[in-house]
């Protein structure tokens, strides 16, 4: 026991002396140091291959269709918001553009327009912040920040066609499941009330049918592209061709009012671009066919717009386009109200709190008008800038349409027909508070003034 004692004793006295207190700091010190020094030759390797690789803006742009399958996969939730892989995918996504902004200067020769579009969305929420509006910036800011880094990727022709084929390819799953939703398969994730029957609606098992047709509004003129492209091979043109079909069935499946127009306008539209005459009098011959095949559906669906031309529908009722209207003169006399300050500078997100006076629980609504939403949220300053810069993707687009080389045409056309998608959906959607609808409008809009132009084309040249 004595000798239990003194070696007790001894161990204590050890570990007590000034040498050994010194020597384990100095142990942990080097091991934090180490580790500190790890992490930032980790961030520094990342940094590197986010400016110099561009596999992750092929990967991420290529394979968001299925990436936002998971969409239910949610982790947790922070400040009043959900985080699943979405989320984490576009905070990844913007600190990616952000590492690739820090090592390449390429973007500094970009037009400003985008940045100072950016630059006052981002003041209108510091002015006026919440989390609502910091969780809107951070989706608009992931999605066009790919317009400082896709530009180069996008703007090779070889880089572009394997692009698009490998986002066709991915767009197939969710066109395929929305047939398992019709025969019963997998469940519905989304249902509408149409002449007063409820009814079920595919989207592919997205969450909603708008979350497909954004993708689509992309996967259309792609395929067009590829299926009319003269470098193409016959199975390339094949695929296209299947793909077209089933995704107009997939899209038919949606009930989705809107993308049928904007559908139907950008086939038009491309028809009457690169086909002539002919082909676009064959294509309204056959869509008048399925008009008047589908009248009683197409009837059905389209009364809420012939309600409200009629009068039927009015404002003050609030059933005015299904309550769009109602939802829209809320946002109006929330912005007019908000004062001078924040007619130019916006409220900082696209939520009103509390609109029945009745209800004392923090209500919001959706403006279901993103000219209006980006009105409230950033003022009419930001709303000029956000027009300004489709206004530029036009002017580029338009400009490209004369050149001589078929990539920088076809580069123009699919820009065109995506930027009507957006004007006619901003009507009665929001796109560019969604994701989809930024990621592709400003990674196309990149390459538009990156690719070279080349010659102009001479009158009576093919197209």
């Amino acid at each position: 026991m004595r000798g239990m004692a003194t070696l007790s004793t001894s161990i204590r006295q050890n570990t007590a002396t000034p040498g050994f207190a010194v020597a384990a700091r100095n142990a942990a010190v080097s091991g934090f140091g180490a580790m500190v020094v790890g992490v930032f030759e980790i961030v520094g390797a990342v940094v590197q291959w986010a400016g110099k690789s561009h596999s992750w803006i092929f990967f991420f742009l290529a394979l968001k269709p299925l990436i936002d399958l998971t969409w239910r996969w949610s982790f947790f939730r922070f400040s009043g918001q959900s985080v699943n892989t979405q989320a984490i995918v576009g905070l990844s996504v913007l600190m990616l553009n952000g590492f690739a902004v820090l090592k390449n200067e390429a973007w500094r020769r970009l037009p400003r327009r985008v940045t100072l579009m950016l630059a006052f969305a981002s003041l209108s929420v510091v002015f006026s912040p919440s989390s609502w509006g910091a969780n809107e910036l951070l989706r608009l800011l992931a999605g066009t920040t790919f317009f400082y880094t896709a530009g180069p990727l996008l703007a090779d022709a070889k880089q572009f066609d394997r692009f698009s084929k490998v986002f066709l390819l991915a767009m197939t799953v969710p066109v395929v499941l929305s047939y398992f939703q019709w025969v019963g398969v997998l469940p519905y994730e989304y249902w509408d009330w149409l002449d007063g029957e409820s009814v079920n609606r595919a989207s592919g098992t997205y969450p909603t049918p708008l979350s497909m047709s954004f993708f689509l509004y992309y996967a259309f003129p792609l395929a067009l592209s590829i299926a009319g492209g003269k470098v193409q091979g016959t199975q390339a043109k094949a695929g296209a061709l299947v793909f077209l079909v089933l995704a107009s069935g997939a899209l038919a499946l949606g009930n989705h009012r809107t993308a049928y127009i904007i559908v139907a306008l950008q086939v038009f539209m491309w028809l009457a671009m690169t086909s002539g005459r002919k082909a676009v009098l064959v294509f309204l011959a056959v869509l008048s066919l399925v008009v008047v095949l589908s009248f009683g559906w197409l009837q059905t669906l389209s009364a809420p717009i012939g309600d409200a031309l009629s009068g039927k529908d009015d404002m003050e009722n609030g059933q005015f386009l299904r309550g769009r209207g109602f939802q829209w003169l809320l946002f109006l006399n929330s912005y007019a109200s908000s004062g001078p300050f924040h007619w130019v500078i916006g409220n900082g997100a696209s939520t009103i709190a509390g609109y029945d006076p009745e209800d004392t629980e923090i209500d919001s609504v959706e403006p279901h008008n993103d000219y209006i939403r980006i009105l409230h949220a950033y003022g009419i300053v930001g709303l000029l800038l956000y027009l300004s810069t489709l206004a530029l993707f036009l002017k580029r687009s338009i400009r490209l349409l004369r050149s001589a080389e078929e990539f920088p045409r076809r580069l123009a056309q699919i820009m065109l027909l995506a930027i009507v998608a957006i004007l006619i959906q901003s009507v009665v959607m929001e796109p560019m508070r969604y994701p989809t609808g930024v990621w592709y409008l400003f990674a196309i809009g990149s390459a538009l003034f990156c690719v070279k132009a080349g010659p102009a084309r001479t009158e009576g040249s093919p197209a």
